[in-house]
């Protein structure tokens, strides 16, 4: 009975934790699948790799933005009714690109709403963690979700590549879409179960009563050094997701790679990726801090982006094995920084909250900085100045993750909510 509610301790626990795995692993397969068909759209002149970049930001700030109010949302109105309406939507505006896939304008925008559907996804999945489970399955539910990053981003890049192998590379949002959607109702039809049986998830339902003041939330923030943190987030961001996007572009443009061989090769790294979780929960048993791990991995993807800018450019393999190193660290810290931080706040009534403005955070900066990548590509220093880019920004954020910790230990120990 164990091993059918996936190791937690109730059948409700495990249906939940299952739901919410589907729910955000689906929102990867409408989130990359633009990136899958970038370099067809390169290739056939459809768009430049500015108008390429513009449109990839738009998605990263429209959901990082969007991040800001699902976090507060989430901890009033109801979580499962916010992820649907996610999901649901996230399906729909790909659907849509296939139609209006000629106009530059039409799949900006769209691109950008999509972002604003899936940003209703993440912080409520966070609230209904925090309210549903206890200290030790928090921890479990943290590393366990997380794995819907890499394997939703195989997912992407199998389905994308299954498309593109068949059809025009328009047909590839359409079938993502429609997936996207079926899944929305087996999230909506499967939580109803759970809302009726059981008790933590019902009160997940409901506004927090404990929920903390924002003014004493800010003074929390700023004692257990989380808003230092938001740098070190953004830069996560930008290396988790800028660097998987831009790989088969890489592949391609670099190596002269095929689309689909560079999709093949790009699918590797999601298999190497799901291991990052669980290395970091070891070094996190040892070093029992979430900041002193991800400063560790921080520190792990500047030697990985610096082997990429002495030897990437001249050897494929070599690229790969390098990106693969960069982006496992992403996943590691990204497990630490916008996954348990957040759930440390959950006595306090503001996980939804905190898990969004974190994650707003990373995917701004992501945003941001994939514009300038764009820029530095079309430039004299292309991949080259792109790899020293990423390289200055690792190591900037394990400093300052470093000099975070203190701080974080004391909080943590005094918060009756930590993980």
């Amino acid at each position: 009975m164990k091993k059918a509610n996936f190791g937690y301790k109730s059948a409700n626990g495990g249906r939940l934790f299952l739901l919410c795995w589907a729910a955000y692993f689906s929102t990867y397969i409408c989130r990359l699948d633009f990136s899958a068909v970038m370099p067809r759209l390169l290739e056939d002149g459809t768009f430049s790799q500015s108008r390429t970049a513009l449109i990839s930001s738009a998605f990263f700030i429209c959901y990082g933005a969007g991040q800001l109010f699902s976090g507060a949302l989430a901890d009033r109105f109801s979580p499962r009714v916010l992820i649907f309406g996610g999901v649901f939507a996230s399906g729909l505006t790909n659907i849509l690109i296939c139609f209006f896939s000629s106009s530059f304008a039409a799949v900006l925008l769209l691109w950008a709403a999509n972002g604003i559907a899936q940003a209703l996804v993440w912080a409520p999945i966070l609230k209904l963690a925090g309210d549903s489970y206890d200290k030790g399955e928090r921890l479990k539910f943290g590393v366990d979700i997380s794995t819907t990053v890499p394997l939703g981003t195989l997912a992407s890049y199998g389905v994308s590549l299954a498309v593109l192998m068949l059809l025009p590379w328009r047909w590839v949002f359409l079938v993502c879409g429609g997936i996207v959607t079926a899944v929305s109702f087996y999230w909506l039809f499967g939580t109803a179960g759970i809302k009726n049986s059981a008790p933590a998830a019902q009160e997940a339902e409901a506004p927090s009563e404990k929920a903390v003041s924002l003014k004493k939330l800010w003074r929390l923030l700023l004692a257990s050094s989380a808003v230092a943190l938001m740098i070190p987030i953004a830069i996560q961001g930008t290396l988790k997701d800028s660097v998987t996007q831009w790989i088969p572009t890489l592949l391609e443009g670099g190596y002269g790679m095929g689309t689909g061989a560079s999709l093949l090769l790009t699918m590797l790294l999601p298999v190497i990726n799901v291991t990052g979780a669980y290395i970091a929960k070891l070094v996190n048993k040892k070093l029992k801090n979430e900041l002193a791990t991800s400063a560790v991995f921080f520190a792990a993807a500047a030697v990985f982006l610096a082997a990429l800018f002495a030897a990437g450019s001249k050897s494929a393999v070599a690229a790969i094995v390098c990106m693969a190193g960069v982006t496992n660290s992403m996943f590691a810290i990204n497990v630490m920084l916008i996954t348990i931080v957040p759930l440390n706040f959950a006595a306090y009534g503001r996980t939804g909250t905190v898990g969004g403005l974190l994650n707003a955070v990373a995917y701004i900066g992501c945003g941001v900085l994939n514009i300038g990548a764009g820029r530095l590509l079309e430039g004299s220093g292309g991949w080259s100045a792109l790899f020293v880019m990423w390289l200055a920004l690792a190591l900037a954020a394990a400093v300052i993750t470093a000099f975070c910790i203190r701080p974080w230990n004391r909080f943590s120990e005094n918060s009756a909510g930590g993980v």
